[in-house]
């Protein structure tokens, strides 16, 4: 324990006298192309003490509430101070400005897309920016305005002297679960398709309880149901039974995620060889889910 609270600190240390800035990458520009080595290219150029991290660079195009769920998952294990760069549906048009948000001691450059709507959505430690409304636009303004943005933050300029206040901006939401009026169901969706193929809802465990109040439950999803929902994935191997005799690997299962939200998943599950529960149970983004509550 000791150990580790030890090497949190020197890396601490190492940042402060090195006058290091952590600068993030979320992105669709996948990891084929020059283009994320171009960008952190620039940072670096622009602002010499940035230490860059890779959040993802595979969402999927122009997919905003991939792109809201992942970094807003993401950001919140970052240090204060930390700016973040979100590479997708990025280009200026006269619809989509460019914007710099201050959220929760955190730092955010993007466009106006929705995503700093479905970043700071019912946050109180929040202020917007336009920013770059006299640069020219370009096609690839990850690469040629937002590192300069960075270098700005970096060196400590007010943010009102790198951008000027708004609260006009897109303001988009993720879909609500809907509770029936008697409290007997809640209807909700999948909102993310992870890289194991397992479906995530936007069910979370304290609605859920909430909602519950002890009694029994049924979750339904396409043409399957459950009346369990566990709480690690290897809930449903009994250990007491000898390996060669267990059921095998590839069994459903629910469970709430280690974000709190209520997950459809396969055990063990492989999307490039046997499959997942996306694929194995045909459940896409969108999809219905019901959980009924029955009473007692």
């Amino acid at each position: 324990m000791f150990v580790g609270i030890f090497n949190r600190i020197k890396c601490k240390i190492f940042f402060i006298v090195l006058n290091l800035r952590i600068i993030t990458l979320t992105t669709d520009f996948g990891e084929k192309d020059y283009s994320v080595g171009a960008v952190k290219g620039a940072i670096y150029s622009n602002f010499p003490q940035a230490h860059v991290v890779d959040i993802s660079h595979l969402i999927t195009p122009f997919d905003i509430l991939q792109t809201a769920y992942i970094l807003k998952n993401s950001y919140v294990h970052f240090p204060k101070g930390t700016i973040h760069i979100i590479g997708v549906d990025s280009e200026r048009t006269p619809e989509k400005k460019h914007l710099m948000m201050y959220l929760n001691g955190h730092y955010f450059i993007g466009a106006d897309n929705g995503i700093f709507h479905l970043l700071s959505e019912n946050e109180k430690d929040v202020e917007v920016y336009e920013i770059g409304e006299n640069e020219p636009v370009t096609l690839f303004p990850v690469l040629d305005f937002f590192p300069k943005i960075v270098s700005k933050i970096g060196n400590n300029i007010p943010l009102d002297k790198i951008g000027k206040k708004t609260y006009n901006y897109l303001k988009i939401s993720y879909l609500k679960p809907e509770i029936s009026k008697d409290k007997s169901f809640i209807y909700g969706s999948i909102i993310y398709i992870d890289h194991y193929g397992n479906a995530v809802s936007n069910i979370n465990r304290s609605l859920f309880d909430e909602i519950r109040q002890n009694r029994t439950f049924e979750v339904i999803f396409k043409m399957y149901s459950s009346h369990k929902i566990h709480n690690l994935y290897t809930d449903i191997i009994d250990f007491k039974v000898p390996k060669e005799n267990r059921a095998p690997e590839g069994r459903n299962l629910l469970l709430f995620n280690s974000i709190d939200l209520l997950q459809i998943s396969i055990y063990k599950s492989d999307l490039s060889s046997s499959g997942g529960a996306s694929t194995l149970l045909g459940i896409e983004c969108s999809d219905n889910v019901t959980i009924h509550f029955l009473q007692e």
